[in-house]
């Protein structure tokens, strides 16, 4: 078991998955990826209300992959085989059989926006930042996020969040409809409670039906194709000079 991915089970019917690297803006290692898949898939078989994503820290949610792994010298191939594991997870977590919550702890960039797009309902606390910034740095999205994104929010609003691929603020996630809600550092507990009741409220198979009828609409099983297109482009874009410069610079920073 990795010890910078932990698991918590609640008994109010809910577990929650903690991605416990904030000296490294919790970043997804290899390790950690092969954690997430592990966890992810046991809890498939837990009779949970609702499964919850957040991350260590006051800071970061996710900065998303490591760059000790995921470093810019990566052939094509090379790339696709490392991305490609944490497209499984994203898409295995969108079809997750009852409603995941995002929370985001801190700023959430690149691979951590699909991550948290993967969920059902991303809540982020007061003064973050989002952005699927991986169109300045060379690249376009590696997990499949944008294509999942595109599934969440109005096309032309996804679009328009990839192209421009900048940093946007938690009232304006919330206008594009990326974001459900905002919550407070200083009574974290009490918003996540209030975000979790009307889950725990319901019975299991009123959940799990809500949830089936949520994917049937949205989360085809097409999607994972255009999932694996999207690792594939990124993977092309992989070693080219900008995305080269861009994690030079970002790893002297």
């Amino acid at each position: 078991m990795s010890e910078y991915v932990k698991w918590d089970l609640y008994e109010q019917g809910y577990g929650m998955i903690t991605l416990y690297r904030p000296e490294r803006r919790n970043a997804l290692s290899f390790d950690m990826i092969e954690e997430l898949q592990r966890l992810i898939r046991d809890a498939r078989n837990l009779e949970l209300k609702a499964l919850v994503i957040t991350g260590a820290g006051t800071e970061t949610f996710c900065a998303g992959g490591d760059l000790n792994d995921f470093h810019a010298d990566l052939s094509s191939q090379e790339a696709f085989s490392a991305l490609y594991p944490m497209k499984e997870v994203l898409y295995e977590l969108s079809r997750f059989p009852v409603p995941t919550i995002a929370l985001l702890n801190g700023h959430t960039r690149g691979g951590g926006c699909e991550l948290a797009t993967a969920c059902d309902f991303r809540y982020a606390t007061e003064g973050s930042t989002i952005g699927f910034v991986q169109g300045k740095l060379g690249i376009s999205p590696g997990w499949g996020g944008g294509a999942m994104l595109y599934q969440r929010i109005h096309p032309l609003k996804a679009y328009e969040m990839l192209v421009q691929s900048r940093v946007y603020s938690t009232e304006e996630a919330i206008q594009l409809g990326w974001l459900q809600g905002i919550i407070h550092e200083d009574t974290l507990a009490e918003d996540i409670d209030h975000i979790l009741q009307p889950f725990l409220q319901k019975n299991l198979d009123q959940l799990i039906h809500f949830k089936q009828q949520y994917v049937k609409q949205q989360i085809p099983l097409s999607l994972s194709a255009d999932m694996d297109d999207e690792v594939r482009r990124c993977s092309n874009l992989w070693g080219n000079e900008a995305h080269k410069e861009a994690v030079e610079r970002f790893q002297k920073s």
